[in-house]
């Protein structure tokens, strides 16, 4: 949301997010909102960088910067993306995937400030493609978990895990295209784009260990895809739908809307089962040899005629 002030028009950004790609920052100016007036702290020859932290060591989590300023850090990940920068022969594997994964937390922050605009939905695709090669170029899924598990946010991995499984199992039907896939992949990188690490760790103890989850949380499917519908000439409305369905279950007892299993689509079946799949492989810590019995587990809990054929499709796929 961009908020009008007497300065300008800013843009309310984590600082978390704005320094994993601060290096190239001079000019962006940072505000801080003090007894209801928004206060600069720098000029526009100052790296910000320094600023950022000392008010992190002040536990200060958020600042304001102007909304061209905002688009500028959208540029600039736009070029850490590109594959001439990926490929520098200074890069190791690991740090590739810590930048594709930084890139994917930013442009989240982002979004939920300036909602949905042709260059970020661009850049979501680009992101979904550079880590698409990079688990292609480890020698097996298993090998990529392994070995970047512990350089990326676990929601990136458990993202690219999805769309990866996924893309598989569209494959499995004839209707595949590289344009479905790309619908399910957009779903798997926004369909979580509010939530903080705080509220991943209430979602997973509330599967663990049941009890009452938070209706903030159990909104969100709707509160992101009302969101998104605002740019429904941007976003596929099979991505929105994805989106909105991803907590549901057939048997009505999922949210926001406790749906039952009439109201799924074959490529949302296809999307929920390999999400589940990457989720319940991630709680087993990645024992590949439990992949049966998560796969009757999924086939159990998801027993509909769309589901049923979803994982067929993975049961394919994954052996």
């Amino acid at each position: 949301m961009v908020i009008e002030t007497e300065v300008g028009r800013l843009v309310k950004m984590e600082i978390l997010h704005l320094l994993k790609f601060s290096d190239n920052f001079i000019g962006v100016e940072v505000h801080v909102l003090v007894n209801g007036k928004y206060v600069k702290l720098n000029y526009a020859n100052d790296v910000f960088v320094q600023i950022l932290r000392k008010l992190q060591q002040k536990e200060v989590s958020e600042v304001y910067i102007n909304e061209d300023d905002c688009k500028r850090i959208v540029e600039e990940i736009k070029q850490s993306l590109s594959e001439q920068s990926l490929n520098d022969s200074k890069l190791d594997q690991a740090k590739r995937v810590e930048i594709v994964s930084a890139a994917l937390d930013t442009v989240k922050g982002v979004i939920n400030q300036l909602g949905v605009e042709p260059e970020t939905v661009k850049l979501l695709k680009t992101i979904n493609t550079r880590a698409m090669a990079l688990l292609q170029d480890s020698p097996s899924l298993l090998a990529f978990i392994r070995e970047f598990k512990k350089n990326c946010s676990e929601e990136f991995l458990l993202s690219i895990l999805t769309n990866y499984i996924m893309s598989l199992m569209i494959d499995k039907f004839p209707w595949r295209s590289a344009q479905v896939k790309e619908k399910g992949a957009l779903a798997s990188l926004m369909c979580d784009m509010t939530l903080k690490p705080e509220d991943f760790a209430e979602l997973r103890a509330w599967k663990t260990s049941g009890g009452k989850l938070s209706s903030r949380l159990k909104m969100h499917p709707a509160d992101i895809a009302n969101k998104l519908k605002k740019d429904k000439l941007l976003i596929p409305i099979e991505t929105i739908t994805i989106i909105e369905q991803h907590h549901e279950f057939p048997d009505g007892s999922g949210f926001p809307y406790g749906i039952n299993a009439n109201r799924f689509n074959q490529l949302s079946a296809i999307f929920i089962v390999a999400q589940q799949f990457a989720e319940r492989l991630h709680e087993a810590r990645y024992d590949y040899d439990k992949r049966s019995a998560i796969i009757k587990d999924i086939r159990e809990r998801y027993s509909s005629k769309v589901f049923d054929k979803a994982v067929d499709a993975l049961t394919i796929v994954v052996g």
